[in-house]
C-alpha cells in the first residue's frame, strides 16, 4: 500500500514565480524537483522542474528575471490516491515519480521511481512478487543462484528454454542444469563469461554467466542470462544479411557513375565511394576522412556552400563549381534524417559535367543556328508555295513591305479591307492571307458583290429557309456566310453592295449572327471577313453612296496594294511566271529575249497584272517563233501608247511641260525599240550623249518609281 511508504513534500510554484525563486526553493530544501499548479487552481499541479533544468539558467545573466513559464517544464506526471495500490508500477517503470492525493484530491506528496524500486526490493513481504515482475518483464531467460548453485529466482522464459517446471528447477542446482565448471569459475573468481554455447540431449542455449556482488565487492552470487539458439541463429541471419547488404552496397557505390560522399551532422567526412573524379581533388582523398569539408574551403579542395547550405536549410541542395584545373562538378547535397527528425548525415553526390557543359554550350549554338535557318527556310518555302500555287510573284521593295506586313496581320482573325486598282490581284492576296493564318484548314468562300443581282445577293450571303419565295430552293440554302462558317469569306467588289444590304452586312459584323431570309432563328456564325474594292470608300460615303459606319467596321486592318506601274522591277519576274504558265497549258515551248522583258518593264500597265497576264497569254498563242523578241510585242503597246498620247493631248498644259514629257516619250520609245543610244540619236536627230544623258535620268526617276512622259 502507498501509504506505507515514505512520500516526499510537494513545493510549488505559480507560471508567474521567476526563476530564482525556483531556485531557492532547490537549494534552501535541497530538493530535486518543484512542481507548478495550474492558475486557475492552486490545488492542481500541471508541471514540474527538476534542478538539472536550472543549471543552464544559472550560466545566464538574465535568469533572475526569467519566469517559470520560460523554462523546460516536464508535464508527464500520474496521480494515485494515497489508499490505491501502486497500478502496473508507474506504467512499468516508464514514469519518472507519481503524485500521491488524498482523499479530497489534494496533492500530499510524491514518490519517485527508485524510491519505489528500492522499497520493493527491501521489503521482504512484496520481494518475491515484484523481482518475478521484473523478471518475467525481460524477454530472455534469467536465472539467479547463490554461491551453492541453489537458483533463488528465475523467469518465466528461464523455464521454457530448460525444459523443467517450476518445482524441478528449484530442487536442481545450477552446476546440474548448466555447465558446473563454468559457473565455478564466475563464484570464485569473479569472472564474466559471455557467449558460452551449451547444447545437450534437453537444452541448446547461449549463456552469459555474470558475478553478483555486495556493496562491498564481493561475490554473493551469480546471474545466468540465456537466449535460444535459434534466436542467436536468426540474429546471425541477420547480421549476414546485413553483411552481403553492404557489400552490394559498396558494389552499387563502386559503379554508378557518381562520386559518394557521406559526413555526419557536423560535416565530418566518413566514408566515399571508390568513383573518383580524375583531376579534381588536388590531395588524397583518405587523407581527409575525420577531417570537417567546411574548414577546407581556404585549400581550395571542396567549396564548403553546399555542405552549410544543408546544415542551414535542412533539404536538398545543388550546387557547381570549377575547379583549378577546368573541372565543371555538379554536386547534390541530400540531408539524412533519423526517425525523430534529427539531421543524422549528409550525402553528396559528385559528377563531372565538363563535357556536359562543353556540349550544352555547343547545343544552343546549334540551336541558335538551326533557328536561323529554320527561318529562311521557311521564307523561302513560302516564297516557292507563293511562287507555285498563288502566282504572288515579287522582286519590289514595295511588295516586300506588303508581305512583311501582311504575314503580320494573317495571325490574327480581324477583319482585312484591302483596297488597290483593278486588275491588281487582290483575290491572290486574300487567299495568301487565308493561307498564312489560322483558319487555313477551314472553307475560303469568294463572293463578288457586283456580279450578283442585287434581288438575289441577300439571300446568297444569308441563305433561305425552305419556301422563303417563289423559285426558292425546296430544300433551302444555307448562304455563303454559313458556308464560310469557321473560315473566310472574300467580299470582292464590297463598294457594289446596295446599301440596304449594307445595314444587315453591318448587323452580321456587329452581332456575329445572320436571320435566313424566310426564316426567324438566329444563327450564330464564326467568320472572319476580308473586302475588296477598287473604289474610294472614304469618297463614296461622303457621297453618301456607301455607309460610314460599316465604312469604319471593314477598314479595320487596311492593305493597300500598289499598281503594278509602281513597281516595275516585278515586270519581268511576273511576265517569265505567265510564260512557263502558258506553255503547260498549250504545249509550247517559247523563250522571251532580254530586250523583250526591257520593253515589258517600262510599259506603264494601265490594267495592272490583269493586263500583263492578257498580253502573255496572246503573245505564246499567236507567236510564229520560239523566241519572243521586242519587236513582236512593239505593235501592242505601241497602239496603246498612241491612244494615251492622243488622249493627253487634248486637255491643254503648260507648254514647257508638255514639250519635257514629249522629249521623255519619245526618247523611251526609241530606245524601247532600237535599244542603243547611237540608234536612237540617229533617228531622233540629236547627238548621242544627249540621248545618253536624258535617257539616264529617265531611268533615275522610273527606280523612284516617277511616271515619265505624259500622265495616264
Amino acid at each position: 500500500m502507498v501509504s506505507n511508504w515514505f512520500m516526499k513534500t510537494v513545493y510549488t510554484v505559480s507560471f508567474e514565480s521567476s526563476a530564482n525563486e525556483v531556485w531557492n526553493i532547490m537549494s534552501r530544501f535541497n530538493e530535486r524537483y518543484v512542481f507548478v499548479t495550474d492558475p486557475e487552481n492552486a490545488e492542481h499541479l500541471v508541471a514540474y522542474i527538476r534542478n538539472t533544468d536550472m543549471i543552464p539558467l544559472q550560466q545566464d545573466p538574465d535568469h533572475e528575471s526569467k519566469t517559470v513559464r520560460e523554462l523546460p517544464l516536464h508535464t508527464k506526471l500520474s496521480f494515485l490516491k494515497q489508499e490505491a495500490d501502486m497500478l502496473d508500477f508507474f506504467n512499468l517503470f516508464g514514469e519518472e515519480l507519481v503524485i500521491i492525493q488524498n482523499a479530497a484530491g489534494v496533492p500530499v506528496g510524491y514518490l519517485h521511481r527508485e524510491d519505489v524500486l528500492y522499497t520493493l526490493l527491501t521489503n521482504e513481504s512484496a520481494h518475491t512478487d515484484w523481482i518475478r515482475s521484473l523478471l518475467n518483464s525481460i524477454p530472455m531467460g534469467i536465472v539467479i543462484a547463490d554461491l551453492e548453485g541453489k537458483i533463488e529466482n528465475f523467469s518465466s522464459e528461464a523455464l521454457r528454454m530448460v525444459r523443467v517446471t517450476p518445482e524441478e528447477l528449484r530442487a536442481q542446482k545450477v552446476g546440474e542444469l548448466l555447465e558446473h565448471d563454468v559457473f565455478q569459475k564466475v563464484i570464485e573468481h569473479g569472472e564474466t563469461v559471455l557467449n558460452y554455447i551449451i547444447v545437450n540431449d534437453r537444452i541448446g542455449v547461449l549463456a552469459d554467466f555474470c558475478p553478483i556482488r555486495n556493496q562491498h565487492g564481493a561475490v554473493t552470487g551469480a546471474t545466468i542470462v540465456l537466449q535460444d539458439l535459434p534466436y542467436i541463429e536468426k540474429m546471425a541471419l541477420e547480421m549476414e544479411y546485413v553483411k552481403n547488404l553492404n557489400t552490394d552496397l559498396q558494389g552499387i557505390l563502386s559503379s554508378i557513375y557518381d562520386e559518394i560522399l557521406v559526413l555526419d551532422e557536423k560535416g565530418i567526412l566518413l566514408r566515399y565511394s571508390g568513383n573518383l573524379i580524375k583531376d579534381f581533388w588536388e590531395i588524397n582523398k583518405e587523407q581527409l576522412i575525420g577531417l570537417n569539408l567546411m574548414e577546407l574551403e581556404h585549400e581550395g579542395l571542396f567549396f564548403s556552400s553546399i555542405v552549410r547550405m544543408v546544415l542551414e536549410r535542412k533539404r536538398k541542395v545543388s550546387v557547381t563549381q570549377e575547379s583549378r584545373s577546368g573541372k565543371n562538378v555538379l554536386a547534390v547535397g541530400n540531408p539524412i534524417f533519423d526517425n525523430k527528425g534529427k539531421l543524422e548525415r549528409i550525402v553528396i553526390a559528385l559528377r563531372d559535367i565538363t563535357e556536359t557543359v562543353m556540349l550544352k554550350e555547343e547545343l544552343l549554338q546549334a540551336k541558335k543556328m538551326s533557328e536561323k535557318y529554320k527561318k529562311e527556310l521557311e521564307h523561302l518555302r513560302d516564297q516557292q508555295q507563293y511562287s507555285k500555287n498563288r502566282q504572288l510573284i515579287y522582286a519590289s521593295e514595295q511588295m516586300e513591305k506588303v508581305m512583311k506586313y501582311i504575314h503580320k496581320i494573317a495571325k490574327t482573325s480581324s477583319t482585312v479591307l484591302l483596297t488597290g486598282e483593278s486588275g491588281v490581284g487582290k483575290e491572290v492576296f486574300a487567299r495568301t492571307i487565308y493561307e498564312l493564318g489560322p483558319r487555313y484548314s477551314n472553307p475560303f468562300v469568294k463572293v463578288n458583290c457586283g456580279a450578283i443581282p442585287e434581288t438575289l445577293l441577300e439571300s446568297e450571303l444569308f441563305g433561305y429557309e425552305k419556301g422563303a419565295f417563289t423559285g426558292a430552293n425546296a430544300n433551302g440554302k444555307p448562304g455563303y456566310f454559313r458556308m464560310a462558317h469557321k473560315g473566310v469569306l472574300f467580299l470582292d467588289e464590297i463598294g457594289e453592295m446596295p446599301l440596304n444590304l449594307q445595314v444587315k452586312l453591318l448587323r452580321v459584323l456587329q452581332e456575329r449572327e445572320i436571320i435566313p431570309v424566310g426564316g426567324s432563328e438566329v444563327v450564330e456564325i464564326d467568320v472572319q471577313i476580308i473586302a475588296a474594292t477598287n473604289k474610294n470608300l472614304e469618297k463614296m460615303v461622303e457621297e453618301g453612296t456607301f455607309r460610314e459606319d460599316l465604312y469604319y467596321r471593314l477598314n479595320v486592318i487596311p492593305v493597300v496594294i500598289p499598281p503594278l506601274r509602281d513597281r516595275s522591277e516585278d515586270v519581268p519576274l511576273i511576265s517569265l511566271h505567265f510564260l512557263q504558265i502558258f506553255n503547260d497549258k498549250y504545249d509550247r515551248n517559247t523563250q522571251m529575249s532580254q530586250d523583250a522583258l526591257d520593253l515589258l518593264e517600262s510599259y506603264s500597265w494601265p490594267g495592272n497584272v490583269r493586263e500583263l497576264q492578257n498580253i502573255m497569254e496572246r503573245l505564246i498563242v499567236t507567236a510564229d517563233e520560239d523566241l519572243i523578241e521586242a519587236h513582236h510585242i512593239t505593235p501592242l503597246l505601241k497602239k496603246r501608247k498612241k491612244q494615251f498620247f492622243k488622249q493627253n493631248m487634248n486637255k491643254i498644259m503648260p507648254l514647257k511641260e508638255a514639250t519635257r514629257a514629249m522629249e521623255e516619250q519619245l526618247i523611251k520609245m526609241a530606245m524601247d525599240e532600237f535599244k542603243t543610244t547611237s540608234m536612237a540619236a540617229k533617228v531622233l536627230g540629236v547627238s548621242q550623249s544627249t540621248i545618253s544623258r536624258k535617257y539616264m535620268e529617265i531611268q533615275e526617276k522610273l527606280s523612284r518609281g516617277e511616271p515619265i512622259g505624259f500622265k495616264v
